[in-house]
């Protein structure tokens, strides 16, 4: 039986109304859609490759008028699966990003940490990998055909909340821009990276 801790409602503009289901397990993940004819769809955990996020606001005349929150996972066979909540002059705004966050919460813990541990044995093997559009070496990264590199001791990594940047320590004009909402499993890049500069940074302490 599935712990009910593991299912999110998201609820539909309509009050009482839900719009779709997500269920969380072990196995996989699970939409479920009960206003569709198309009533279920099963991820298995084996064949979630990807995901980005975001937040974008509906405008007209110069003015919004509306907010979507969305989360985009993608497969290996490259088939994207949308989640879209859509809030139009205020009305459950709140309730909205606060289902939208939970997500973001359960797709890390249930599937994403395991991707993160997967490009971390890769980093510690040397093996050679690429991950949101950077390139992974044995002694540093690079992005845009290698013709921007770093060593491992010339990285920086410095967050916003809808965009991290990566750049050379002393030179902020050699840098990356990763978008969370363009860029599949850039959340992981920045991760990934944030525990490698500090792990680097704790070995050139120790040594001193």
């Amino acid at each position: 039986m599935t712990d009910p801790s593991n299912i999110i409602e998201i609820p539909g503009l309509i009050p009482k109304r839900v719009i779709k289901r997500m269920v969380f397990a072990d196995a996989g993940l699970t939409i479920e859609k009960p206003l569709s004819f198309n009533a279920k769809v099963f991820i298995p955990v084996e064949n979630i490759s990807a995901f980005r996020f975001g937040v974008q606001d509906f405008y007209s005349c110069k003015f919004a008028f509306g907010r979507q929150y969305f989360i985009e996972t993608k497969d290996f066979n490259n088939k994207i699966f949308r989640i879209k909540l859509n809030s139009y002059y205020g009305i459950k705004r709140k309730t909205y990003y606060k289902v939208w966050a939970e997500l973001l919460h359960y797709l890390w813990d249930f599937y994403l940490v395991n991707q993160l541990s997967y490009y971390t044995e890769l980093y510690n093997i040397q093996q050679l990998f690429d991950l949101a559009g950077v390139t992974f070496y044995a002694d540093g990264i690079g992005w845009d055909n290698n013709n921007s590199k770093l060593l491992w001791n010339e990285i920086a990594v410095k967050s916003y909340q809808n965009y991290f940047m990566i750049h050379h320590i002393d030179n902020p004009k050699q840098y990356k821009c990763c978008v969370f909402s363009i860029e599949w499993n850039a959340v992981i890049l920045q991760s990934l990276l944030k525990d490698i500069v500090k792990e680097h940074k704790r070995v050139h302490k120790s040594s001193m």
